[in-house]
């Protein structure tokens, strides 16, 4: 995993006090007890962020330390910074380092060793969210509570690309109070719940690896339809599950069977389109980074490349055809994006 911005590892709270430290995990992490043998080396860096259904966090003890939670309703994935630890969940336990991650289940007691020189950083994932996404994927209801191996993954290819967006949202939280799209947070936010369903195993990762049937025309172009219609909302699974009455896993590949590309690509689609239609009609107060943040799209680099991609322009080039500043106005201008 790549390095976590300082600011996100210090600015949150920080305490040489076993008191405060105490106050803090059982008051804002829910912890049931932990133990830290010398107090005198306690240095403590933490960080909390609640986002819809995902938190992320940090700790850092500078001291050994042990935190136990009785059954919660979220898992846990932790990644290792630097240092070595511990993790515990139910009845299975295994080592944190570095490249080697650990996934506690919301049904499970937990308990986490921190060694002296062990950074963290993890992300909670709601249960309810959890099996929501699973019911949507498999097109049946999910009847109980998602119950994963601590270290044992799918693969090597897809914990890496469970770290990746992990590290992706990381990178978008941490630019706060900077461009932040809200609807393209929450689709990360279930890009992030998804690869995490395809990467841990559980009890149902075989009916997630297998080829799911292919549909008719007729639920793609609902989905066509719905994201025409709604392209201003958070595009997620169960939306689509909803709106089609098949399962994502069917729509998505029946989506790429027949057009070439997913829901999501499409969705794109459709947003750069609209952020074109914005920018060649302006208002006084059009900007390109209001424009691309009201479209969805969080990362100005990216959406500028797409943009020139589809329409052979930067937006900025758009907006300044569309509506030039006039001479002493002042207008303030985009980057080149």
């Amino acid at each position: 995993m790549q390095p976590v911005d300082r600011s996100f590892r210090s600015n949150g709270f920080c305490t040489t006090d076993v008191r405060q430290l105490e106050q803090q995990l059982v008051s804002v992490f829910g912890a049931t007890g932990f133990e830290v043998p010398d107090h005198a080396r306690l240095n403590v860096r933490s960080n909390f962020i609640q986002l819809h259904e995902l938190a992320l966090g940090f700790w850092a003890f500078g001291t050994p330390a042990r935190i136990r939670f009785a059954k919660r309703g979220f898992a846990a994935l932790g990644l290792t910074l630097r240092g070595r630890g511990a993790a515990s969940s139910g009845k299975q336990t295994a080592a944190a380092a570095v490249g080697c991650p650990t996934l506690a289940s919301p049904d499970q007691p937990s308990e986490f060793h921190y060694g002296a020189s062990l950074e963290k950083v993890f992300v909670r994932f709601d249960a309810k969210g959890l099996e929501r996404r699973l019911a949507a994927l498999l097109g049946a209801p999910i009847n109980r509570t998602v119950r994963f191996e601590l270290a044992d993954f799918t693969s090597q290819d897809m914990l890496s690309g469970l770290v990746g967006l992990v590290e992706t949202l990381l990178n978008q939280v941490e630019r706060r109070p900077c461009v932040l799209s809200p609807l393209a947070l929450r689709e990360l936010e279930e890009a992030v719940t998804v690869q995490l369903l395809f990467t841990g195993r559980h009890a149902l990762t075989g009916k997630l690896q297998r080829r799911p049937p292919l549909t008719s025309a007729d639920p793609i172009k609902r989905a066509e339809q719905f994201i025409e219609a709604n392209w201003q909302h958070p595009i997620t699974m169960e939306v689509l599950t909803d709106v089609t009455g098949v399962s994502a896993r069917t729509l998505f590949r029946s989506f790429v069977r027949t057009r070439g590309y997913s829901p999501m690509v499409f969705a794109r689609k459709i947003r750069l389109e609209r952020a074109h239609a914005l920018l060649s009609r302006p208002n006084a107060t059009t900007s390109v980074t209001g424009v691309a943040l009201d479209c969805g799209f969080s990362n100005l680099g990216r959406f500028a490349h797409d943009y020139a991609s589809m329409f052979g322009e930067l937006p900025s080039k758009t907006l300044s055809r569309s509506h030039p500043a006039a001479p002493g106005s002042g207008r303030p201008r985009d980057r080149e994006t």
